[in-house]
């Protein structure tokens, strides 16, 4: 197998999205996203992505160097418009946001518009963790990618719709990032490109039956993914229909198949200082939970 440094992959990240428009600042954080993603074994979001966003480019729908504006804001509420730029970009605005609402009010929420292809959605309540606050964030998907059955179901009706939260500590957040279905698409998508097979109690053919094969979810006609929980799965469907209702349904977006966004993204950050006395005390007791 080739291997490929992590130098390799940044240049051809740059080569590629600054040759699709990109300018440079906004080119090196996306590349720099995925890139990262890559190193921790999460392929599904990671420099894969390089193909799907020159393609998305190439197809108009993806729009770097748009302006990314603020909608509609509040003393703790915000509207972000991602003008459909890269995910990436609008995301880390709307936890830059995020941060500046909640030095005031104690509790912020951002809600997007417009926004493409986010990435690996642990990155932003990472990073709002890292600066000392608990975070939690949501991500869904318009129509287009509604992957996952109903529980008991054959017919998509949600995305794989993850959702993320993080608490500082004293080093290294402690960080949950999990799709509320059996597997994200990105990790059949690397299955397919790899030529394996998936777990068994992931996926379903176009026929409701069982399958490992990626093909077979793909289709055409399309496959569908399971809700996470195998017999329980009516429980992560309930928990894919939070995550929607605070990725779009919040922001006033409306079920449709034609394209306005990709990933709708809620971004949630409290500053547990004014609840528990300061922040130190706060992580501190973090610390404690996570060597308990």
């Amino acid at each position: 197998m080739e291997r490929y440094t992590e130098e390799d992959l940044q240049r051809v990240g740059m080569e590629l999205l600054t040759a699709c428009g990109a300018p440079e600042e906004e080119a090196e954080l996306v590349v720099h996203h995925l890139v990262e993603a890559s190193l921790m074994g999460i392929d599904s979001h990671g420099v894969v992505r390089y193909v799907m966003y020159v393609e998305e480019c190439l197809q108009e729908r993806l729009r770097p160097g748009a302006p990314v504006t603020i909608e509609r804001e509040t003393p703790s509420l915000i509207v972000v418009d991602g003008g459909n730029n890269f995910g990436q970009v609008g995301a880390y605005r709307m936890a830059k946001e995020v941060e500046r609402k909640v030095a005031d009010t104690g509790i912020a929420f951002a809600v997007s518009r417009r926004c493409h292809h986010v990435g690996r959605l642990g990155a932003y309540p990472q990073k709002l963790a890292e600066a000392g606050l608990f975070a939690f964030a949501v991500a869904n998907s318009h129509a287009a990618g509604h992957f996952v059955v109903p529980w008991g179901g054959r017919e998509g009706r949600l995305a794989t719709n993850p959702l993320a939260w993080a608490a500082p500590t004293s080093g290294h957040p402690v960080l949950l990032d999990m799709s509320t279905s059996m597997m994200p698409e990105g990790k059949v998508r690397t299955a397919l490109h790899a030529g394996t097979q998936v777990q068994a109690g992931a996926i379903i053919d176009a026929h409701g039956e069982p399958t490992t094969d990626p093909a077979s979810f793909y289709g055409p006609p399309r496959g569908a993914i399971l809700p996470f929980g195998g017999d329980l799965g009516f429980r992560g469907f309930g928990l894919g229909l939070l995550v929607e209702v605070l990725g779009s349904t919040i922001a006033g977006e409306e079920l449709t198949e034609s394209f306005r966004y990709v990933n709708g993204l809620g971004l949630l950050a409290i500053d547990a200082a004014g609840l528990c006395g300061d922040k130190a005390r706060f992580s501190g007791l973090v610390d404690d939970l996570a060597s308990y």
